[in-house]
C-alpha cells in the first residue's frame, strides 16, 4: 500500500468514495486502496467451520473450563506467543477436523482434562 499524505487535500480521510477508493488509518498512518467487495460464498464446509468456532467460544465463555484450566492454557500459550484462548481455539479446531472433518456439521463439543492433557470430544449432527 502506498503512503498517503493529505488524502483528498485534507488532513485525514476515511470511508469509501463511489465504490472506487477506500481511505482509512492504520497505526496512525493514513492509507488508501482500491475498493473491493469481499466474497462470502457460505459453502457447507465454511458454515461447518463457523459452527465449530461458535461452539468452542460458547464452551469457553460458559464457565465449563474452570479458572485453573484457563490458567493452564495461558501458561502453555506463553511460549508460543499467543493467548490461552487462542491455544484453546487452535486445539479445539484441530480436534474437530481430526474427529469429524469439515464435511460434517458439529452439534456439540466437550472438553475433558486440562492442558496439555485436554481431550476435545465432538458430536456430529445426525
Amino acid at each position: 500500500m502506498a503512503k498517503v499524505t493529505g488524502p483528498l487535500f485534507s488532513m485525514s480521510a476515511s470511508g469509501t468514495i463511489g465504490k472506487a477508493v477506500t481511505y482509512g488509518r492504520w497505526k496512525g498512518q493514513p492509507w488508501a486502496r482500491v475498493w473491493f467487495s469481499p466474497e462470502n460464498p457460505q459453502t457447507d464446509k465454511q458454515v461447518n467451520i463457523r459452527k465449530a468456532l461458535e461452539l468452542m467460544v460458547a464452551y469457553w465463555q460458559s464457565g465449563a473450563i474452570n479458572p485453573e484450566g484457563k490458567a493452564a492454557y495461558e501458561a502453555g500459550a506463553a511460549s508460543l506467543g499467543m493467548s490461552g484462548y487462542n491455544l484453546y481455539m487452535r486445539r479445539g479446531l484441530n480436534a474437530y477436523i481430526a474427529q469429524l472433518t469439515i464435511d460434517v456439521e458439529p452439534l456439540s463439543v466437550e472438553v475433558t482434562g486440562t492442558y496439555p492433557d485436554d481431550v476435545f470430544t465432538w458430536a456430529p449432527v445426525v
